[in-house]
């Protein structure tokens, strides 16, 4: 009985303390009167209009070492958009011997549709804006290129007529219905040229290169005046062109003729997807309710420096505020949209993500511009401009770059500070789990967002405070 009498007494004892201890309460504002209001800090936040234009984001970099994009897509609100690839080609191999009088049986390129994999954000190789067109026929068109693909080339998206034959290479046609693969029959001349290469130009492939400049692959555009068409991705690895011939072998005289096979590579050092648009027509400085999305060197809602930094001058001033004094806690960027009627398009239409692009020269040699995402990218928790479905809009953290707008004058600005929402693509490492972004020029899009004279416009969403 005395072991459970202490027993209690320090159960009960225990008990005690822990009430005592529960009733203490922490004064969080002891001190505070001894701190000078002005080293308090006091965050508060705003929502700033976005001035959000159209403006076509031309000569992005279109050379690729993953899909070629071939097709085209027409739609009563953007036009045309056409797509093709121009690929420099090479042997596969240098140490071919074409063996005595080759003669030329058949040449052909084939190329499989891509594998899209669950490892990134592209979740389709037929992209259509409508599931009718994913089985259309489409004309393919080959031309030999007059000069070979180079650093030169890279930073656009487009060939000039000057760098290709107008004659089709593939002159019996070819028609492809969005099968897994695309096979195409050349003129057996071209064949009959690759087997004049020489011991030099087939073992060194950049000779090989610039004496067969490469090809360049089109799409006729849809038939008739309606909407339609389809946009295809080709896995790059796979693009080969396959010569096969009769020749007499040259390291037995006694053996008689035989067929053999080559392969060429096609993309061999450099290839360049192009795209060709007829939206350009929608570009505007004007404030409108709604603004399209495009992609691939479409138009794309755009925000120019200036314009921005006017609006958040205009509100520093409106609140006697010194913008040399502002630190941003955190700027979003939010872009409202509305949704289609038939919500099933949304994967169609809309791309994953928008997020600002920006041009910039890319060395002190050269006048090239190539196009960086925004570096806030990198940012810890960035949504990276996500659509929220449930919200309807597109959201993004640019914090540090708006922090150097607000701090800098407007003459320490420059168009780098100007950007385009652009689409998104991820790419996860299936081994670390890191999601990797990059500009999206692969995937074609029908999107509208709202723009600033909508209801639910874009804004530019800040929480700051102010230091004395």
């Amino acid at each position: 009985m005395q072991f459970k009498d202490t027993l209690r007494s320090l159960i009960l004892t225990a008990c005690s303390c822990l009430l005592v201890f529960s009733c203490i309460t922490v004064d969080k504002t002891l001190g505070s009167n001894y701190i000078p209001d002005d080293h308090k800090l006091k965050m508060e936040s705003v929502s700033l209009p976005l001035p959000v234009t159209v403006k076509q984001s031309d000569s992005i970099q279109g050379i690729t070492s993953n899909y070629y994009t071939i097709g085209a897509i027409r739609t009563e609100k953007f036009g045309t958009a056409t797509f093709g690839t121009a690929g420099n080609i090479a042997p596969t191999s240098s140490t071919i011997d074409f063996g005595e009088d080759p003669q030329i049986i058949s040449v052909y390129l084939h190329m499989n549709l891509a594998s899209i994999g669950e490892s990134g954000s592209l979740n389709r190789a037929s992209i259509t804006l409508d599931p009718s067109q994913e089985g259309i026929p489409q004309n393919i068109n080959v031309y030999r290129l007059k000069q070979e693909i180079d650093s030169t080339t890279l930073y656009a998206n487009s060939l000039k007529e000057e760098h290709y034959t107008k004659t089709l290479l593939n002159n019996k046609g070819g028609v492809y219905f969005g099968g897994d693969t695309l096979k195409l029959y050349l003129d057996n001349a071209f064949g009959e040229e690759i087997l004049t290469a020489s011991e030099s130009e087939l073992d060194t492939l950049d000779l090989f290169a610039k004496r067969f400049p490469g090809l360049y692959i089109t799409c006729d555009v849809p038939a008739g005046n309606g909407e339609g068409g389809r946009l295809n991705l080709f896995e790059a690895s796979t693009a080969h062109i396959f010569v096969k011939y009769n020749f007499k072998p040259t390291w037995d005289k006694t053996l008689p003729r035989k067929d053999t096979t080559i392969a060429l590579s096609f993309g061999y050092g450099y290839a360049l997807n192009t795209a060709s648009h007829s939206s350009a027509a929608l570009e505007t400085d004007e404030m409108l309710e709604e603004i399209p999305v495009e992609g691939i060197g479409g138009v794309a809602p755009y925000v120019d420096y200036k314009s921005l930094k006017e609006v958040i001058s205009n509100w520093a001033r409106a609140n006697n505020y010194d913008e040399s004094k502002i630190m941003v806690a955190k700027a979003s960027l939010e872009l409202p949209f509305e949704y289609p009627e038939n919500l099933e398009q949304i994967p169609m239409l809309y791309p994953t993500h928008l997020f600002p692009a920006y041009r910039k020269q890319l060395n002190d040699t050269t006048d090239v511009k190539y196009y960086y995402l925004m570096d806030d990218y990198n940012s810890e928790e960035n949504t990276v401009g996500a659509m929220n479905r449930s919200l309807k809009h597109y959201s993004c953290d640019v914090s540090a770059t708006i922090q150097k707008m607000i701090n800098k004058n407007i003459s320490e600005l420059d168009d780098t500070y100007s950007f385009w929402m652009y689409p998104l693509m991820s790419e996860t490492d299936s081994y670390y789990g890191s999601v990797y972004y990059y500009i999206n020029n692969f995937s074609y899009f029908n999107a509208r967002i709202n723009g600033p004279k909508a209801e639910r416009y874009p804004t530019l969403k800040l929480v700051y405070t102010v230091i004395d």
